[in-house]
């Protein structure tokens, strides 16, 4: 709270009790509440009071009796309301009154009897933040609320109240903004300071803590204004009708209904602020995540595609970039800051490994996540989607022409203006352009244009691309359409595997790894010689299994046409036969055989 708000509930208070000043009344109730015979109890961890109210206790509650005869009937449940607003203000004052005086008067005690102790003087400030403010604003309501049931024959009101007080609500936001703020100050000394552990525990368990959490106490505030208008709604609900508060109760709740809309308000915006600022404390270096109209979305760990295998990546979601980090024993590393007006996300056009693979598209770097099921994968593509829409339809307001100027630009993509997906170099085993097969020594090689794997022979020039800024690898293919080529400054001589390599021929050639129109595609485990077995990949298509090293080759190692076989399969194996030859193939699931078996025997059947 300002200086000036302080100034204004000063003000207050003395307004409504001229011969009170702040000071004074909150020393003045803490005197009422513990005298001078009251002490705390270090045997028993509690305060004692002196007195026995049992006696007065007994005649409020007959003199309490009495008055309720009095009221009319059809007044006396909107009485009682009326008294539950001020006795639940007087527990709620009562919180506020164990968190400012009670634990900080303990803990200010514990902390000076330790001469040695290097604990932070001003840690319970932090801790306590608005709670001071807000416990007068409070005293001062339950004060006012009292005097209004006390007169209650004479003025039955109390909407009125909440009116004077209406404006001083907002402390309640103030506080709210800051909750977090203090529940992690009080976390951090307790981790820090054994001495200040240790007495925040004794004073939980004392019988005025009643063995709950400091925590749970330092949460009221938060719950304090839905409780109001819950309450309040309830009193205008059995006014009668014409009632002297009927006016003032309807303002009531109006005010209040507003109070709770901007303490929600609060909540998200404190809470958005801290979950930015604990990803920025979290990571490497130094970076700027907490920026104004930034909002935090969704964060999560996925893994990452790379070239040769799967790498886990911690990503967050926020409204205008997507982050992707990878986890170092120092902590977060920032690997990438992906802006959202320039980010897409697609189901991969590649054939997949994984089943719960997506696509992310961007200009200057496009990659493949896997989720670990299918509904991770359906949520991050969803929560992705919606905020790259929500970032393009805000940046249309900055490009003229709107909207449809926007779409123009979509249509004028071209080869070469954005990051292509990199297909991984475990999916292809040979060149996907003139088919060599790579070794250890004839390396793999990738299209900055299509991400296509290729050898070095069928990528010698490069090609400008615009995402990059510079003259690039480029496949053959690519050539063609970027044109104006560039001779590789250092061309590889050719390797000897790549020159007795086979030239595709026939209908080894014809269908690819990745054909579109093909009955059935995946990775099976055909059986070998001795029992053993080699994972390759399959493809039916007109009648033909073809077989393939990896998911990308363009070329098949093997044809077998199907019409003439026999099919059978028992615990995820399929078999089949044909006079002597016979094919073994092991499938990873029982749905999967399912699906291959149903396969083969269509494919064996030409009619």
């Amino acid at each position: 709270m300002t200086l000036e708000m302080e100034a204004v509930v000063e003000d207050q208070v003395q307004r409504d009790s001229p011969h009170l000043s702040v000071q004074e009344s909150t020393q003045e109730s803490f005197e009422d509440d513990y005298s001078d015979d009251d002490s705390w109890d270090d045997d028993d961890g509690s305060f004692s009071r002196s007195g026995d109210r049992e006696e007065a206790e007994a005649a409020a509650a007959a003199s309490e009796a009495a008055f309720m005869e009095s009221i009319p009937k059809m007044q006396r449940k909107a009485y009682q309301v009326a008294k539950e607003i001020r006795d639940s203000e007087f527990v709620f004052v009562d919180v506020l009154r164990l968190l400012n005086e009670d634990f900080k008067t303990f803990m200010d005690y514990a902390l000076r009897a330790d001469t040695e102790s290097e604990i932070d003087k001003s840690v319970m400030d932090q801790i306590l933040g608005f709670l001071p403010q807000l416990q007068l604003f409070n005293e001062e309501l339950h004060s006012d609320l009292a005097k209004r049931i006390a007169d209650w024959a004479d003025n039955p009101k109390v909407a009125d109240v909440f009116i004077k007080k209406g404006p001083f609500l907002k402390l309640f936001t103030t506080y709210i903004q800051n909750f977090q703020r203090q529940t992690a100050a009080l976390d951090d000394a307790c981790n820090r300071w054994p001495l200040f552990r240790d007495s925040v525990k004794k004073f939980e368990a004392s019988e005025r803590c009643q063995n709950l959490h400091i925590s749970h106490y330092m949460l009221k505030p938060v719950q304090r204004i839905p409780q109001y208008k819950m309450l309040l709604t309830d009193y205008q609900k059995h006014l009668e009708p014409g009632s002297v508060d009927e006016e003032d109760t309807k303002e009531a709740v109006e005010i209040v209904s507003v109070i709770a809309i901007h303490v929600n308000e609060g909540m998200k915006s404190g809470e958005n602020f801290d979950k930015l600022l604990n990803i920025q404390h979290t990571l490497i270096g130094q970076h700027d995540i907490v920026k104004p109209g930034r909002s935090f979305i969704k964060e999560g760990s996925l893994y990452k595609l790379s070239r040769k295998e799967f790498q886990q990546r911690k990503l967050f979601l926020l409204s205008d970039v997507l982050l992707t980090t990878v986890s170092t024993p120092s902590g977060l590393k920032l690997n990438y800051e992906h802006q959202l007006a320039e980010l897409s996300v697609a189901e991969p056009k590649q054939k997949k490994d994984h089943e719960n693979e997506f696509e992310v598209l961007t200009k200057k770097k496009s990659f493949t996540l896997a989720a670990s099921s299918q509904e991770e994968k359906e949520e991050w593509m969803t929560a992705i989607g919606d905020a790259v829409k929500a970032a393009k339809n805000k940046q249309k307001t900055f490009i003229i022409g709107g909207e449809g100027a926007a779409e123009e630009e979509e249509e004028k993509f071209v080869l070469g203006s954005r990051a292509p997906v990199f297909i991984q170099d475990r999916k292809v085993t040979m060149c996907m352009i003139c088919t060599a097969t790579f070794t250890k020594t004839f390396r793999r090689h990738h299209c900055r244009a299509c991400g296509k794997v290729v050898c070095n022979d069928c990528s010698q020039h490069r090609a400008y691309m615009e995402y990059m800024g510079r003259r690039v690898r480029c496949c053959l293919e690519c050539l063609k359409t970027l044109g104006d080529p560039t001779p590789d400054p250092k061309p590889v001589k050719r390797n000897k595997s790549h020159i007795n390599s086979p030239k595709p021929t026939g209908i080894l050639a014809e269908v690819k790894a990745t054909d579109d129109n093909s009955m059935m595609s995946g990775y099976l485990e055909q059986k070998e010689k001795r029992n053993k077995y080699n994972r390759i990949w399959c493809v039916i298509k007109d009648h033909v299994l073809y077989t393939y090293k990896a998911s990308e080759d363009p070329k098949a190692t093997s044809s077998h046409p199907l019409p003439g076989y026999k099919v059978k399969s028992r615990n995820n194996e399929i078999t089949l036969t044909q006079n002597s030859i016979e094919l073994i193939f092991k499938t990873d699931s029982e749905k999967s055989c399912e699906l291959w078996t149903e396969a083969f025997r269509k494919a064996t059947n030409i009619f």
